[in-house]
């Protein structure tokens, strides 16, 4: 009897978890290459990267908890006089206490060309200028790019000064994974799939030994 006990609230506890309407499975996405030029300009009368924060050390643009916002130009190519396809908006900041050039980056990435005007894509990670090639995050998107998921390359492509070109390879990734119907009172998140499982086993070995 206990078995059989055991085994009914096993499906009773399942049953909202593999309700067709809690989880609608998308396909695999589509993944989108953009090649883009990044200009950090922080001399001269127009910067484009300012820095508001300044750490404690006398070291300028090299101190751990200095803060640079920034607006900088993306263009198609390296020159900065080719084509603009978009700007790079946000803020970096020192993050190594060990005395390396080590930058956290969270930006959006505005899109002005083409059919992407006026989608963004965001991207946040560790850039350590020293390495040839840093990989960040991208951590969602909006317009074309709404929920987005993927990667950025990022490489320096030149330097003058504390002045630097940037060249970003971003792979976007949208429509996959799954989304998550509203209307189902018995909508499951997949990512909580794991803690769902082992709870419903607890539920039925307790059930089974006191039965």
């Amino acid at each position: 009897m206990a078995p059989s006990l055991a085994a009914a609230v096993l499906l009773f506890l399942l049953a909202p978890m593999s309700s067709p309407a809690a989880v609608l499975a998308a396909d695999g996405g589509t993944t989108t290459h953009l090649h883009l030029f990044m200009h950090d300009i922080l001399t001269g009368s127009n910067p484009t990267a300012v820095q508001v924060i300044k750490g404690p050390s006398a070291v300028p643009g090299l101190a751990f908890g200095d803060t640079t916002v920034i607006d900088d130009a993306l263009t198609e190519d390296p020159s900065s006089s080719s084509a603009a396809v978009g700007r790079a908006q946000g803020f970096y900041m020192m993050t190594s206490q060990s005395g390396g050039a080590v930058l956290t980056v969270c930006a959006n990435l505005l899109l002005t060309a083409g059919g992407y005007n006026g989608s963004t894509v965001a991207v946040m990670g560790r850039d350590d200028i020293a390495a040839d090639v840093r990989e960040l995050a991208v951590v969602g998107g909006t317009g074309r790019f709404r929920m987005a998921t993927g990667y950025v390359l990022w490489k320096t492509n030149s330097m003058n000064g504390p002045d630097a070109t940037v060249e970003l390879d971003v792979y976007v990734t949208t429509g996959g994974g799954a989304t998550i119907d509203s209307s189902s009172s018995s909508a499951a998140v997949r990512v909580g799939g794991w803690v769902s499982a082992v709870f419903v086993a607890v539920v039925v070995a307790v059930v089974g030994s006191y039965v």
